[in-house]
């Protein structure tokens, strides 16, 4: 049985990818980055500095391209504020977890104001045992380190944890963890994640309870 959860933000508790492309547009069109959706389609993985560095390569210094990458985030943060909403019925899940006493995790590539904008609007901030954000590690997913990182905090084997994941470097860095992970089909297929490496994947919480009992995921009480 599972005593500890670790959830990705974007794409797998909110619906948040779509305003991050937007993001992403302005920010190469002000700054007259030509075709922006090859290198967001080409990206690999990691944060905004990661992908900034993608794109850039050795043009600016990496005090420069943070400063950029902030200003993206800035950007995100304005066209996302009011309007962050949950993937289906997650937020019934999440305090179905804390109900439980279920050790809850957010592992995220985002950096961690954005965490907290998205955690705060949806009242749930406080439910997090653990939160650690990309700009807080070494290595970004598929780098498994946040996770490692998270389980550590909750003093639990792996074994009995579980992840929820959306993207390819997501669950990529959950099966290089070890961790039994689900995939959350908000933005890819259920063959893309269990291609990479998910042990199921849903689409969103609603009827988790039935969803879990499929694929054998239990928790220390039933939902």
């Amino acid at each position: 049985m599972k005593k500890g959860v670790i959830f990705d933000m974007d794409g797998t508790i909110v619906d948040s990818l779509p305003y991050h492309y937007k993001a992403w547009e302005i920010f190469f069109k002000d700054n007259k980055v030509e075709n922006f959706s090859k290198k967001l389609k080409d990206y690999k993985g990691g944060g905004t500095l990661d992908l900034m560095k993608a794109v850039y390569g050795n043009k600016y210094s990496i005090k420069e391209l943070k400063i950029m990458s902030d200003d993206k985030e800035v950007i995100f943060r304005e066209i996302y504020k009011g309007n962050i909403q949950p993937i289906s019925g997650f937020i019934e899940f999440i305090e179905s977890l804390k109900s439980k006493k279920i050790l809850i995790g957010l592992a995220t590539n985002a950096i961690r104001q954005n965490a907290i904008l998205t955690l705060k609007e949806l009242n749930i901030y406080n439910y997090f045992d653990r939160i650690i954000c990309g700009d807080e590690v070494k290595n970004g997913k598929p780098n498994p380190e946040m996770f490692d990182k998270t389980v550590e905090s909750f003093q639990l084997d792996k074994k009995k944890c579980l992840i929820f994941e959306d993207s390819i470097e997501g669950i990529q860095g959950a099966y290089n963890s070890g961790i039994t992970t689900v995939g959350i089909t908000s933005s890819l297929s259920h063959k893309v994640l269990m291609d990479a490496g998910a042990d199921a994947t849903i689409e969103n919480y609603l009827n988790i309870s039935d969803k879990l009992k499929k694929i054998n995921i239990s928790f220390i009480s039933p939902f």
